[in-house]
């Protein structure tokens, strides 16, 4: 329902019509229409992309899509990638060296804000 809305959700499970790929996409059930002889080049050539961004921002990304449909197992995740990016950062590493060097760590060359 969320996608297309209650009524139209409501049309779909009640009365179990087959609806096309032209319709399935007018709804926003699908993101693409393509030909079947071109169904597997597409959906190759969409994972390569995907595979050539950042791994970090795909599973960061995956996690704060899903957060709100997995419920506190969702979030739960999202924090830990969340997380996970942090210590990844230059400003974690800063942290970690300060507190190993026994001196305060300089977080003033960070940004405050993105």
């Amino acid at each position: 329902a969320r996608i297309v809305g209650q009524k139209k959700a409501r049309e779909i499970w009640f009365l179990c019509e087959q609806y096309d790929a032209q319709e399935a996409l007018a709804m926003g059930l699908v993101n693409k229409v393509v030909p079947l002889e071109k169904l597997e080049e597409t959906y190759i050539d969409w994972g390569a992309k995907i595979l050539r961004k950042s791994p970090l921002a795909i599973r960061l990304l995956k996690s704060a899509f899903n957060a709100e449909l997995d419920g506190q197992a969702g979030i739960q995740e999202l924090a830990g990638n969340a997380t996970l990016l942090y210590y990844l950062s230059d400003e974690a590493k800063e942290g970690k060296n300060a507190f190993a060097e026994k001196r305060d760590p300089d977080f003033d060359q960070f940004p405050k804000f993105p």
